[in-house]
């Protein structure tokens, strides 16, 4: 999600300039924390921990696959430079819980001026009679309006809950303060039962 870049960044460490030896990569980590209310159905916490070393990228989830499933990831943040910046991350994990079964994942952030794109998509293959075989994805649109406040669109393929459309579509407003950053989303507003979250993530 766009939070992940947005903290990580403001978790990495500044390198001083007169360094004799390059210093060794430090660990930066962000968590994000989402209440959801879907429409017809009770509201659920979701988080999501990041953890970067290097190239080394760690996730761990909880009912992002499924309620009351948790997950683990690995993967390698490869750098995208020149006037498009970024990073793309292949990635497999694990998810246990309700729903079960392995989970390759591939995460990509672009940065251009003031705008920025995330997606990350990932697809869970069961590996229980209970867990069917479906593909998950997130992406985010934002424009940075200032140095606090970010606007953007915002799209989302899940299986937590039955929804009208395949893709649920909406808007989002990110206020940032230090390293907190609170993000309020609207999904599917133009229909008759909209549904919305919020989101409250910090980086260490």
């Amino acid at each position: 999600m766009l939070l992940a870049p947005l903290l990580l960044s403001l978790a990495a460490p500044v390198q001083g300039q007169d360094s004799a030896a390059p210093a060794k990569p430090k660990w930066s980590t962000s968590i994000s924390s989402f209440w959801i209310e879907p429409p017809h159905q009770s509201g659920y916490l979701s988080a999501i921990l990041y953890a970067d070393n290097g190239p080394l990228h760690l996730e761990a989830r909880w009912a992002y696959e499924g309620r009351d499933t948790g997950s683990l990831s690995v993967g390698k943040s490869i750098p995208i430079e020149g006037d498009i910046s970024g990073s793309i991350t292949p990635m497999i994990g694990f998810a246990a819980g309700d729903s079960q079964g392995v989970v390759p994942a591939l995460s990509l952030e672009l940065n251009w001026e003031k705008l920025r794109f995330s997606t990350n998509a990932e697809y869970l293959f069961g590996t229980d009679s209970d867990t069917s075989d479906f593909f998950y994805s997130w992406s985010e649109l934002g424009w940075e309006a200032s140095e606090r406040l970010t606007l953007g669109l915002v799209g989302q393929r899940t299986n937590i809950f039955d929804e009208a459309l395949t893709i649920d579509r909406g808007l989002f407003f990110g206020v940032k303060s230090g390293r907190t950053l609170f993000t309020a989303y609207v999904f599917n507003p133009d229909l008759d039962h909209p549904y919305w979250m919020v989101s409250i993530g910090a980086g260490f």
